[in-house]
């Protein structure tokens, strides 16, 4: 009689044992991970949000002559940007364009005229890459001389913010001292990421 009743007490605990196998096996399945899982890791700054705007000394700044255009009396020059830095930065919409004498000026004329607004944008510049923007330079000579009252500029100080150091690119340029009112001898078009095609004005 006592050996059935031990067996019994022994099938009962190995029921037991299995049991709470059971439950530490499912403690590891999908519901577990599913409530492990519920954190999400914190995302990552984007690079636009993460690169600042670009230094002058993380530019290599120039005027790329070899895809120049010549229409209906102007001149479309590419000016290029080429992230020289190990840093990712921004380039504004616009770069300030502005004739002058020299490194020091003093400059010529107003600023370069924004066109095409609607197509501005920040551009994102990685390391080892290129932007341009197109520059119009009207010739002084569409103006009347005794309202252009046309000099030479020895090139064109760019600039990425409104204050802050400019960047020189000496040019041999006829520009006006005094450009009729109205009038718009000097455009900038929006940065845009790339290298410029020839043949593509704007």
């Amino acid at each position: 009689m006592n050996r059935p009743r031990a067996l019994a007490v022994a099938a009962a605990a190995g029921a037991l044992a299995l049991v709470a196998c059971g439950s530490v096996a499912g403690s590891t399945g999908p519901g577990a991970s599913g409530a492990s899982s519920g954190t999400s890791p914190s995302p990552r700054p984007s690079g636009r949000a993460a690169a600042g705007p670009c230094a002058p000394s993380a530019l290599k700044i120039s005027l790329d002559s070899a895809d120049a255009g010549v229409a209906a009396g102007s001149s479309y020059v590419p000016l290029e940007f080429a992230n020289v830095s190990a840093s990712p930065c921004t380039l504004p919409s616009y770069p300030g364009v502005t004739f002058a004498f020299g490194p020091s000026g003093p400059t010529i004329g107003p600023p370069a005229v924004q066109q095409d607004k609607a197509a501005a944008q920040t551009v994102l510049l990685a390391p080892g890459q290129l932007a341009h923007s197109w520059l119009q330079i009207v010739a002084a000579a569409s103006y009347p001389a005794d309202s252009c009252h046309p000099v030479t500029a020895q090139g064109l100080l760019i600039r990425l913010a409104s204050s802050g150091p400019a960047t020189f690119l000496a040019d041999s340029i006829s520009a006006c001292a005094q450009p009729p009112s109205g009038s718009a001898p000097l455009g900038v078009f929006p940065v845009r990421a790339g290298q410029p095609q020839r043949g593509t004005m704007p």
